[in-house]
């Protein structure tokens, strides 16, 4: 009997593409026009439910894991092959502030977008390194909220949340089996699939990782990369522990 598996979704780290890669032992829901509740669901779509950041959890929403295993999975949490992705903190963070904050101003949607991001958030934004900073300190506001919905939105808070919080418990430890790196996505489900008994091997020279299109170049000052390393400083140690 294969184990089953269990996939935390850490957002902006390689979501679409591991969706596609552990197809069919993951089962997909509707997670965007009419996004299924728990209660709606049969155990199988519970996953996928629980990575959709429109689904929220009250006080567990930055703990999905034991949210999992106190509420989805009492009787079998320990059974299921439970393994993330971790992405190397500062170039998610690139990747988050590219997704969430900033647009190219060279074109057309990214100043429409750009001007739209400077009315809410009441800051005259001229270049993308203020912008960089204005999205920090956003971020750290977000950890320290007392809502999802602030400073920003939930979509903002959600896929800016540290990875060590939705895999560890209240006591800092962590809930999930394997912490793999997503640069070795291929080898890594592979080795999933292996383990639980999966007659599957994913060929890792036909992969193909989801880029943000049009995506700028940013590289972030030494003060920036403090001020990341201090905001997501557990993630470091967990991207450095991770199976390569």
């Amino acid at each position: 009997m294969n184990e089953k598996i269990f996939w935390l979704h850490i957002k902006k780290s390689a979501g679409t593409t591991v969706r596609s890669l552990l197809q069919p032992y993951y089962v997909e829901v509707d997670r965007a026009k009419k996004p299924k509740s728990f209660i709606q669901a049969t155990p199988e779509e519970y996953n996928d439910i629980l990575n959709n950041y429109r689904v929220v959890l009250g006080e567990y929403q930055f703990k999905r894991c034991l949210f999992a295993k106190k509420y989805l999975y009492p009787e079998s949490w320990e059974q299921l092959y439970s393994f993330a992705f971790s992405r190397e903190p500062v170039d998610r963070c690139q990747s988050m502030f590219f997704y969430l904050f900033w647009k190219d101003p060279r074109s057309f949607q990214g100043m429409i977008k750009n001007l739209k991001l400077m009315v809410n958030t009441q800051k005259l934004i001229f270049n993308t390194s203020y912008a960089f900073d204005v999205f920090l300190d956003f971020v750290q506001e977000a950890r320290t909220s007392d809502s999802i919905y602030k400073p920003l939105d939930s979509h903002f808070t959600t896929h800016t949340a540290t990875m060590h919080d939705d895999i560890t418990d209240l006591e800092g430890n962590v809930l999930i089996k394997r912490v793999f790196r997503v640069e070795s996505l291929a080898e890594s489900i592979n080795q999933v699939f292996e383990e639980c008994n999966i007659d599957k091997i994913i060929q890792s020279e036909k992969l193909e990782m989801n880029k943000t299109k049009n995506k700028i170049q940013y590289t972030p000052s030494i003060s920036q990369i403090k001020k990341i390393k201090k905001i997501y400083s557990h993630d470091f140690e967990i991207y450095e522990n991770a199976l390569c």
